[in-house]
Parts: structure tokens; C-alpha cells; sequence
């Protein structure tokens, strides 16, 4: 279990990231709960060893979020997520994680440090 925060359109929130490995293929697969909306999202990527720790790049989605259809005059959108899926990535030294949360089209830094193995 990896604990932490990023800074997200000028917001602050905490995140937990729970996560297994496959060992031979090295794909990892878990959860990403946004700590400070409530928010579940299931992530799905590989952890890779490097010289220096390991690398991480995992997909984070938003699954079976909520989803927005409406129209107006006629004119409408249907099936639009309300929760943006993301991308997680960087890399893991002893206990802690440095890396970006890219939601949308901005990168925001983030920070986690494991809690429990």
C-alpha cells in the first residue's frame, strides 16, 4: 500500500495505491482511491526493474464511473464519463514513489511512500 498526495487543478489530494505484481511479466494490476473525493479507480500496468529501483507506468480507469447523457434542443452527448481516466508513471526507489499523475492534458507531480508492503 503506497500513501500520498498530488497537486491537481490547484487542488491538493491524497491518494492510496494498492497493487500486485505479476513476478515473470512484470504487470502490475490494482486500485487507486482518491483519498479526498472517494473516488475508486482501477489501474492496470507494469512495474519494471531498472539500475536503480524500478520503473512505473500503469493506466488508471475510471471503469463502470458514472456516465452523462442529456441533450438540449435536440443536441446531446451520451455516455460521457463524468471521471477522467489518467496515466501514472515514474519510478520507485526503496520505499517511495516520484512520478506524474497525467489527467487530461495536464501533468501533475506526485508523491507516495509505502505504508505497507
Amino acid at each position: 500500500m503506497w500513501e500520498g498526495s498530488a497537486r491537481v487543478l490547484l487542488r491538493e489530494q491524497n491518494y492510496r495505491l494498492t497493487f500486485t505484481v505479476e513476478p515473470v511479466g512484470h504487470r502490475l494490476s490494482g486500485t487507486l482511491d482518491n483519498r479526498s473525493s472517494g473516488d475508486r479507480f482501477s489501474v492496470t500496468g507494469t512495474l519494471l526493474p531498472v539500475e536503480v529501483g524500478a520503473e512505473l507506468t500503469a493506466q488508471i480507469s475510471a471503469g463502470e464511473s458514472p456516465k452523462l447523457s442529456a441533450s438540449i434542443l435536440g443536441l446531446g452527448v451520451s455516455g460521457l464519463s463524468l471521471k477522467a481516466d489518467a496515466l501514472l508513471s515514474g519510478r520507485v526507489t526503496g520505499r517511495r514513489f516520484t512520478g506524474t499523475l497525467r489527467v487530461g492534458g495536464l501533468s501533475s507531480p506526485i508523491t507516495l511512500r509505502q505504508t505497507a508492503p
